[in-house]
């Protein structure tokens, strides 16, 4: 039971990191489009 609870404790640190990667690469992508959308004007 032990050794669930520390591999569940693990994936969930896991995805907590790869919602945060997820997140930084939206940001990133939605800066570039929103900056070649200002130029455009």
């Amino acid at each position: 039971m032990n050794h669930v609870r520390n591999g569940y404790r693990g994936l969930s640190i896991f995805m907590g990191l790869n919602i945060d990667r997820i997140l930084a690469v939206i940001a990133i992508l939605g800066a570039v489009i929103l900056a070649g959308w200002i130029q455009s004007i």
